[in-house]
Formats: structure tokens, sequence, C-alpha cells
């Protein structure tokens, strides 16, 4: 009872075992770590390698967070990486240009993703995944948009331009391919969710097999006036995926509908 205080620490962990650690991380031991005062005794070098080493632990676990939400988060550096006075501009442009490669890798690999990969990978997707890739695709850009807004990012990218860094020119292009992307993702889903209750329809097994054939002139339809109207779900290789899918969705119903071993007993038994 006498020592308790000093030898033992309480504190609340919550389900979400990442928020909290990084919450702990940047909350409390980074400026524990980063006071001058723990830092008596070391060089400079001890220092900034160990501060250097904590700041990327940071970065992958938010990272990490980001991924386990379906989101690309944009890792920020520390808060007084454009004001510190213990390094010099040329180290500080060094850092941040650390972190705008590390943003750029992210971004380019979210505008790599396309609906035909899971196409591709043989997975025989329906309808119902090309709505959900857009949704996703959507919200995960206006995301990255909502972050490239932000005073921080802001405050990183003016102080590479003052510091004439020859990354922020290919950075400003990233960032206008994001908007226009963004643009044709959020277009992308709005139209398709106008097909998502037939999409539904044509996918639920308990529905009648010979009732779906009367979903196919208004999916049709609306396809038709998807194309008319949308700027940018207007290409064959969109609509190519799309009708894919409608197909995949239609044989899949077929497979459960048809009793396959009855079927073979019937050609056993010559039974055509």
């Amino acid at each position: 009872m006498e020592n308790i205080g000093q030898e033992i620490i309480m504190m609340e962990i919550n389900k979400q075992i990442l928020d909290n650690l990084y919450a702990i991380c940047n909350e409390v031991y980074s400026p524990v770590l980063s006071n001058p005062l723990n830092m008596m005794g070391w060089s400079d070098l001890v220092s900034k390698d160990l501060m250097d080493k904590f700041n990327v632990f940071l970065a992958h676990t938010f990272v990490t967070i980001g991924q386990v939400k379906g989101r690309t988060w944009l890792p920020l550096p520390p808060s007084d990486a454009t004001s510190s006075e213990k390094s010099s501009s040329k180290d500080k442009a060094q850092s941040l240009e650390g972190a705008l490669l590390h943003w750029t890798r992210q971004i380019k690999s979210v505008l790599k993703q396309d609906p035909e990969s899971a196409l591709k990978s043989g997975n025989n997707p329906d309808p119902l995944t090309e709505i959900q890739f857009w949704k996703d695709k959507s919200e995960n850009l206006n995301s990255i948009c909502e972050q490239l807004s932000s005073e921080r990012i802001k405050k990183v990218l003016k102080f590479l331009e003052q510091n004439k860094s020859t990354y922020t020119g290919p950075f400003s292009k990233l960032q206008k391919e994001v908007q226009t992307a963004r643009a044709e993702s959020n277009e992308n889903y709005k139209y398709l969710q106008t097909l998502e209750d037939l999409f539904r329809e044509l996918t639920d097994n308990s529905i009648e097999l010979a009732d779906a054939v009367d979903l196919f002139i208004p999916i049709m339809h609306t396809t038709q006036l998807i194309w008319n109207y949308s700027n940018h779900y207007n290409t064959p290789s969109r609509l190519v995926v799309l009708i894919r899918e409608i197909c995949n969705a239609i044989i899949n119903r077929c497979r459960n509908y048809i009793d396959g071993p009855k079927i073979f007993a019937f050609i056993q038994g010559e039974e055509p």
C-alpha cells in the first residue's frame, strides 16, 4: 500500500487496440522521448536515430489503422517537423520529402485499383461487387482529398515549396489526378446505385428463377440510361465488366436451380 502509486500504472484499454496503441505512443511516449531533459547525456546522433525510428513506428501504426478501416490514411510527420530548431532546413526538407514519397506510393496504389481485377483473379464476382467497388473507392478518395486539404499537409507542402523541393511539382500533379478520380468514382457510384435493387433481386436465390427473366429489360434499360448520361461510365471497358458480372449472376442462379446429380442420373438412365 505504501508504494502502489509508484509501482503500478493504471490505464484503460478499449476494444480498438491499434487506436489505443497509437494514442498512447503519440500522446504519452512521444512527448516523453522528445523531451530534452530525458535526452541529457545522449549524443545528437543517438537522439535523432531514436526519434526517427519511433516516428516510423508511429507512421506504420497509423497506416495500419486506416487499412483495418478500409481507408488510406496518410501518416503525418511530427507536428514540429517544420519548426524544430534542432535540424537545419535541409534536414527538415529531406525528412518531409520522405513523407511526401510515402503519400505518393499510397495514393498511386488507390488510383490503380480497377474493378476488372476481381474478374482477373477468377472470383467470378456478381454485379453487386461492382457497386461495392465504386462505393469503397469513392469513400477512400474522398477521405484522401479531405486529408490533403488539412492544415498539417498544406504546411508541409508550403515548407517544401519555400525550400525549392523538386518533389512538390509531381505531387501537385498527383493531387489533380486524385480530384479527377474522385469525381469519377463518386459519379459512378451514384449512377450504379440505381441498379442495386435490381441486382439484389437477380442474385436472390429465394426468388424463382423464372421470375428473373422480368429483370432483364429494366436492368438493360437502366444500364443504357447510365451509358447515355454518365460522364465516366460510358466506355466499352466499363460496360464489358458490368455485363460479365451480370452473366456471372445468371450462371450462379442457374447452377443453384439445376439439380446436377439428378440430371446425370437421367443421362445414365438414357433419359436425356
